[in-house]
């Protein structure tokens, strides 16, 4: 499974890994080497970099399609490739996703909404919308118009005050909060 989602904070990676732990999914998030280096702590939860130039960009391809090798197996990709706010349009997707999809054609390539909000609580709430699996053969305008939608779904619920659970509220440091002390016990588990 391939998950595409908008990159708009630090915590993105985190978020990306402990759904996709809560899933039962074997996760990997695919990352500028640059940002890798400055936080490398990521790599223990399972993120790996690429430079900004083609031929290391080729081998983080190489190196995610062998990571979709089989079921249970996970990619995060932020196809905007930086951080930017997440009402900011256009997203500005870049086209990894749609290489890997064709380097990988039996794996499910997933839109994925990504929105922080301050609410009620005193730290911020993410909440996460999975939308439908692109279908074969995709452009990247395909896959930014489907994760674009799903934004527009989840901050349409959010505002409307629909029953949408938030995923959790983001702790003030690493190690505090339940979602950090399970992140915790991944990080521990992982070589």
């Amino acid at each position: 499974m391939l998950l595409c989602a908008i990159h708009v904070a630090f915590w993105d990676g985190f978020v990306a890994e402990l759904v996709s732990w809560r899933a039962g999914l074997a996760a990997r998030a695919w990352m500028l080497a640059s940002q890798l280096r400055r936080h490398p702590q990521l790599a223990w939860i399972g993120a790996f970099g690429a430079e900004e130039d083609a031929r290391d960009g080729a081998r983080a391809l190489r190196h995610a399609a062998r990571l979709l090798d089989r079921p249970g197996r996970a990619v995060w990709l932020f196809p905007q490739g930086r951080q930017r706010p997440q009402w900011a349009r256009p997203l500005g997707f870049k086209g990894g996703a749609a290489l890997l999809a064709r380097r990988v054609p039996g794996a499910a390539v997933v839109p994925v909404a990504l929105h922080y909000e301050l609410g009620e609580r005193e730290r911020p709430e993410a909440w996460l919308r999975f939308g439908p699996p692109m279908a074969p053969g995709f452009s990247t305008d395909a896959l930014e118009a489907a994760v674009e939608l799903q934004l527009f779904e989840l901050a349409r619920a959010v505002l409307e005050g629909c029953d949408v659970p938030s995923l959790f509220a983001l702790p003030r440091r690493l190690g505090e909060g339940p979602a950090s002390r399970a992140l915790a016990r991944l990080v521990r588990s992982r070589p």
